[in-house]
């Protein structure tokens, strides 16, 4: 089982349904789409930071440092600093634009992903929770989700052929999308749950 841990962002319904009906258009054409994945905690979001155990945690060489929080967690010590973290959801909703395609590629296949326009609102947002998650000795962020780094995209299919690209593409029209994050939730692999932290 996966050591990772993420902060994600939930969207209005509106945007939401929007996205599902383009994983749906994918199913569709037969090809990847993230709208295969039928269990609950599968949705539409945008991962702000992503954090997996050192390697040291992962060989049982660390010393069970817990975060500021002082919670436990039946997936081994904390990651991260829930409680700090949630203080920060009274910034919600954040009005944002998912934009055009966006490819992460690997060899013959990509992940294909909406990108979103980076607005001031959300940079700030995503800077004060890795401020509030705090640089626990025992975590490694992912590279990728950190500030000066960051990517921001919404994932719909993790594991499409390049050669479906150019159907996919045209199914999709991918148009501007103004939309509204409204809920923060984190995901915790190592014991396949979801935790709602609020939002509006």
């Amino acid at each position: 089982m996966s050591d990772i841990v993420s902060l994600e962002l939930l969207f209005d319904t509106a945007t939401e349904t929007q996205i599902r009906e383009e994983w749906r258009l994918l199913q569709e054409l037969g090809v990847s789409s993230m709208g295969a994945h039928t269990g609950a905690s599968n949705r539409p979001h945008l991962s702000l930071l992503v954090r997996s155990a050192s390697p040291d945690e992962v060989r049982g060489e660390g010393e069970g440092t817990e975060a500021a929080s002082g919670q436990g967690d039946p997936g081994g010590p904390p990651l991260l600093d829930v409680d700090a973290v949630r203080d920060a959801v009274a910034r919600l909703p954040i009005a944002l634009t998912l934009g055009g395609p966006q490819l992460f590629t690997s060899g013959a296949r990509a992940v294909l992903a909406r990108s979103v326009v980076p607005s001031a609102g959300l940079l700030e947002f995503h800077a004060e929770l890795h401020a509030r998650a705090g640089d626990a000795e025992i975590a490694v962020d992912l590279p990728h989700t950190t500030p000066g780094s960051w990517t921001p995209h919404v994932t719909l299919a993790r594991r499409l052929r390049l050669a479906d690209l150019e159907r996919a593409l045209s199914a999709l029209e991918l148009a501007p999308l103004p939309a509204l994050a409204t809920e923060l939730r984190l995901w915790d692999a190592r014991v396949g749950t979801v935790q709602l932290l609020g939002g509006s």
